[in-house]
């Protein structure tokens, strides 16, 4: 496999750490919870302890408690841009609950907003309320915390445009603040250290005429509809666009990969960047194996090095 598609290592799980993670937390950990359940793609193994923080505290502590027994941590959003193995993933994994779904108007257009929630949802919330910028996330099935992670974006805008701070608990535990200009933002990238979770993030938008908003969200909303499989288990774009000129769908397409099925996963046809789980019986190992055929004839016919998007659990 390779180094663009592998999977980030991790330290062996130690299972001893379970009681004294528990005892800093409100919830409950959740023990061998099938990744199939958590994310959109439908498939995935058992991962081992899914632990879930209420708190920026509660964070903290359990990050640096992990991080000083040399635990890493995988950090689970909406679960909507990941690979999770075929086989149980020994290892950590962090989400954000209930108490990180918070929106705080700082002033008109200047919201602070945690990492948990829904992007879509509170881009149709702000856009109804005439605020202007996050048109371009209608339909993108993120949390805010992920969207930032990867500085989502679509019809030509991204996240980052909007982004004036952002605030995060590094992989040992200690709080970070990072003004919009102090990270390294580019496509599909906003340069946030390896293991950091996005607790806040602070953005500033414009006013504008609401009927315009809400016009502009659902002709955003319904292209998106048009050609994307949104209704079939998928983690959307598999691949990073090439370059502007040439997206990675119309590449493969072009090579004529569409509709090319290896075991359950299907290369859609109407969106050759999308691997689809139509009858929800792929595995991560079908699914690899299309991303590797695309790679691999992108390369031949194309001399076109094709960089996958999703992140692999495995």
């Amino acid at each position: 496999m390779s180094s663009a598609c592998a999977p980030i290592e991790y330290a062996p799980f130690d299972e001893r750490l379970i009681p004294c993670v528990q005892a800093l937390l409100i919830n409950p950990i959740r023990e061998n919870v099938r990744g199939s359940t958590l994310t959109t793609f439908a498939i995935g193994g058992t991962l081992r302890a899914v632990v879930t923080v209420e708190t920026a505290d509660e964070l903290s502590k359990v990050v640096a408690l992990l991080s000083s027994e040399g635990q890493g941590c995988r950090v689970l959003g909406n679960g909507s841009n990941i690979l999770c193995g075929d086989s149980p993933v020994e290892g950590w994994v962090l989400k954000l609950g209930t108490g990180f779904r918070k929106v705080e108007s700082l002033s008109r257009g200047v919201l602070e907003v945690s990492g948990s929630v829904p992007l879509m949802s509170f881009a149709r919330k702000v856009s109804d309320e005439g605020l202007s910028g996050l048109e371009f996330a209608a339909g993108i099935p993120a949390t805010i915390g992920g969207a930032v992670f990867m500085n989502a974006g679509a019809h030509g805008d991204e996240i980052c445009s909007r982004i004036v701070e952002v605030r995060g608990v590094l992989a040992d535990g200690s709080s970070v603040v990072w003004q919009r200009d102090e990270l390294p933002w580019r496509y599909r990238h906003a340069g946030l250290p390896t293991g950091c979770v996005v607790t806040s993030v602070r953005l500033s938008l414009v006013e504008g005429d609401r009927a315009t908003i809400s016009e502009r969200c659902a002709h955003n909303l319904a292209e998106r509809k048009a050609r994307q499989p949104l209704a079939l288990p998928s983690a959307g774009s598999i691949f990073k666009n090439p370059s502007p000129e040439l997206p990675a769908g119309m590449l493969l397409e072009r090579i004529g990969m569409k509709g090319v099925t290896i075991g359950g996963a299907m290369i859609s046809e109407m969106h050759a960047n999308w691997i689809v789980n139509p009858k929800r019986e792929a595995t991560a190992q079908d699914v690899l194996a299309l991303i590797e055929a695309c790679k691999a004839k992108a390369l031949a016919e194309e001399g076109i090095v094709l960089e996958p998007e999703v992140r692999l659990w495995m």
